[in-house]
């Protein structure tokens, strides 16, 4: 069985698309569960490992933590998933770099799920309750920088290219 790696953009409905596709293939869908293991592993809290990844850590944080060790024991808790996954019967995982940890394997398709940048505005506007178009556009900008600069720094790709999925959904 197949599994299913997709990457999103604030407010592209990614996961809403990845709880339906769950939903109706009958698959789990894995996010939250590497957080967990991760920050078990770091022997740091879970806020600690999500403030690292989401680029909002801060200058403590960011000296302290083992950036090292953060991306070897992300890539291994993939793979790791990946491996019990193709066991049980698939899944999706969404996020982690997995679109572009499990590229060359045959049996993973990888998503890109996009939208337009004035509809992610729109949506994140309407799911946050506000009427502050420029905070929700920069909170956007500063999200999508965050997930260009740690793309790069672990995979050496630009993650908005095409090229780099099997489908891209915008």
């Amino acid at each position: 069985m197949p599994i299913i790696a997709i990457t999103r953009e604030m407010g592209s409905l990614g996961r809403d698309v990845a709880r339906g596709l769950g939903e109706a293939l009958g698959l789990p869908v894995i996010y939250h569960e590497v957080i967990d293991h991760l920050a078990d592993r770091m022997r740091v809290r879970k806020s600690h490992v999500i403030r690292l990844l989401d680029g909002s850590a801060g200058l403590f944080e960011r000296l302290s933590a083992d950036k090292t060790s953060l991306a070897i024991y992300t890539t291994d808790e993939i793979y790791g998933i990946a491996a019990s996954c193709t066991n049980k019967g698939g899944a999706i995982i969404r996020g982690w770099g997995a679109t572009h940890l499990l590229r060359e394997i045959p049996h993973v398709v990888c998503v890109r799920v996009c939208a337009p940048f004035e509809l992610r505005k729109a949506r994140m506007m309407e799911r946050l309750g506000s009427d502050d178009a420029e905070r929700i556009a920069e909170e956007i900008r500063i999200n999508d920088e965050a997930h260009s600069a740690i793309v790069r720094r672990h995979f050496g790709v630009q993650w908005t290219e095409s090229e780099h999925y099997d489908l891209a959904r915008c």
